[in-house]
Order: C-alpha cells, then sequence, then structure tokens
C-alpha cells in the first residue's frame, strides 16, 4: 500500500531536507540541449511500481484544502513561470494530454561528509490535476528513460512535497498563500 510521502517511514524529516538545494535549470540550457539533439526523457514517480509513495495536496482532518492550483501558484512565486517553451503561456497547446505545466529543477545534495554531493534532474508537474514529480535525464535517444531508485526516489518526493505544501509568502500585502 502506498504512503503519503509525509508518513512514508523512508522519508526525511524536514531538517534533513535543508541538505538539499533546488534551482530551476536555466532556459538557455534547455534550448542549447535541444539543439545538440539531446531530448529530456522522464520517469514519472508517481506511476512507478517500485515507488509506493505518492503526493496528497491537502489534509481533510486539518482543514487543509489545497489544490494543484495552489501548487502551480508556489512554484511560480519560488521559481518564475515553467522555462520549459512548451509551456509557455500562449504556446500550441493542441497536443497536451493531462499536463498544463512542468518545472525542470536541478536538485543537488551537499555531501557534509566530505563526499562528491548528489545531483538530480527532476520535473515538477501537474499529473491528473494532481501533483507530478518525475525523474528526468537528458539523453540523444528519446526512448531511454531514467532508471529509478526508490531509495532515491523518497526523499526527492518529500523534498518537492515540503515546497509545494508549504506556503509562501505573497509580493501584495505580505500575505501567506
Amino acid at each position: 500500500m502506498p504512503y503519503d510521502i509525509e508518513n512514508h517511514p523512508a522519508a526525511p524529516s524536514p531538517d534533513e531536507l535543508g541538505d538539499f538545494v533546488v534551482e530551476p535549470v536555466p532556459p538557455a540550457e534547455i534550448r542549447d540541449r535541444r539543439d545538440r539533439g539531446q531530448f529530456l526523457v522522464e520517469t514519472n514517480l508517481m506511476e512507478h511500481d517500485e515507488v509506493d509513495a505518492y503526493v496528497e495536496l491537502g489534509d481533510p482532518e486539518r482543514g487543509v484544502q489545497e489544490n494543484i492550483g495552489t501548487v502551480l501558484y508556489r512554484l511560480v512565486q519560488l521559481f518564475g513561470t515553467p522555462q520549459l517553451p512548451e509551456f509557455h503561456a500562449g504556446t500550441d497547446i493542441s497536443d497536451r494530454t493531462d499536463t498544463t505545466f512542468k518545472y525542470l529543477l536541478k536538485v543537488r545534495e551537499d555531501a557534509h561528509d566530505g563526499g562528491t554531493d548528489r545531483e538530480w534532474l527532476i520535473t515538477v508537474h501537474d499529473w491528473h490535476v494532481r501533483l507530478g514529480v518525475s525523474l528526468a535525464t537528458w539523453s540523444e535517444d528519446p526512448e531511454d528513460a531514467p532508471t529509478v531508485d526508490p531509495g532515491e526516489a523518497i526523499p526527492l518526493l518529500a523534498l518537492v512535497s515540503n515546497a509545494v505544501t508549504e506556503p509562501v509568502e505573497c509580493e501584495f500585502e505580505g500575505k501567506y498563500f
């Protein structure tokens, strides 16, 4: 049975999430890689059989009713508009299925023990009107999806969940939303 990521036994504590740095991939880097014939390939963690977790946006017991629109608002406040060109406002949307926004993010976990920092590419997107998180990589083969290590996927899901479920300060009147 899958766990809400906040209740998953292998999920890191909120303090441990402070070891991660999340940055949007610059649009120029995306264009450069695509110009070189590379494809962004993804494996959706929400659909992966070995990842026994999901992200719940609301908490009915606490009276918290969040939705994917709130997630998008928070992502825009944190990272600006989605940087993948096919998700810019005003672009042709006829080929979209169930994804209307997607962020490409670089995640780095700082190694405090003198070891090597670990890095991942992830996409954060809407998926069936819920939150989707995918492990991503650049490849010259559009069918070459990245392999998923559930031990790495759980902390990444916890990190994204924490980022999109915590209210952010709005520019207007300093309110949190």
